[in-house]
């Protein structure tokens, strides 16, 4: 029974260090976000595919996201960052904020909090997944008439506080992707054939990059491009 209570415990601090990598969070939100692709694809007759990584003659990129209907082609970014999230469409770095507060003694032993705010930047997520689409552009003969929605979404625990951006491209949290994706379905008129979907779902296929090396190192280039 001893032996039992330490396994559990072991396992427990194992997953609680997994959860608390960030690239751990990161793979948990893409995963959110693929079941609701995956749901969505069911629905509307449609393809969702992830952890794509596309090259041409100019640079790789690798798309979180994606899902291919008959009304509109959804490439989705992850960003898995905790606090506040400011930022427009046309700024190069974003900025986000995280409030942090601790419980200290004081020499006489009183107990106080202390408040500090810790600030941060990043790539602007927007044009980073516009490049990505440019990417699917360049490389596919898309249809020039077909909406290709740019989507980024947030995990649970950031707050859009101050996100401008125009309405052709989206920034929302993940608990809104769904309802996003859904409404578009319904108000689009274009209307792709099973023959081209088709077509399009071979290219992505044949263009995905499944070599690992060069997987490795696109995202080396990025995180040193990118800081994340």
């Amino acid at each position: 029974m001893e032996y039992f209570i330490i396994t559990v415990i072991i396992l427990i601090l194992l997953y609680a260090f997994f959860l608390s990598r960030p690239s751990s969070k990161g793979k948990m939100l893409e995963n959110r976000i693929y079941q609701t692709t995956k749901t969505l694809a069911k629905r509307f007759g449609g393809i969702e595919m992830r952890d794509l990584m596309f090259k041409d003659s100019i640079s790789t990129a690798q798309i979180d996201n994606l899902l291919l209907t008959s009304k509109a082609l959804y490439v989705i970014e992850a960003k898995n960052y905790n606090g506040h999230i400011f930022g427009s469409e046309k700024q190069e770095k974003w900025t986000m904020t995280v409030k942090h507060v601790n419980r200290k003694k004081s020499r006489s032993g009183k107990i106080y909090t202390k408040t500090y705010i810790s600030k941060y930047s990043f790539y602007n997520p927007i044009k980073q997944n516009q490049t990505h689409i440019n990417k699917i552009i360049r490389l596919m003969n898309i249809d020039k008439n077909m909406p290709i929605i740019n989507i980024v979404v947030f995990g649970y625990n950031a707050y859009l506080r101050d996100v401008s951006h125009s309405e052709k491209v989206f920034v929302i949290n993940s608990n809104k992707l769904e309802e996003l994706i859904i409404e578009h379905e319904y108000m689009l008129s274009y209307e792709l054939d099973l023959e081209t979907m088709i077509s399009y779902v071979d290219d992505l296929i044949y263009f995905d990059i499944t070599d690992k090396k060069e997987r490795r190192d696109h995202i080396s280039r990025i995180k040193n491009k990118y800081g994340n």
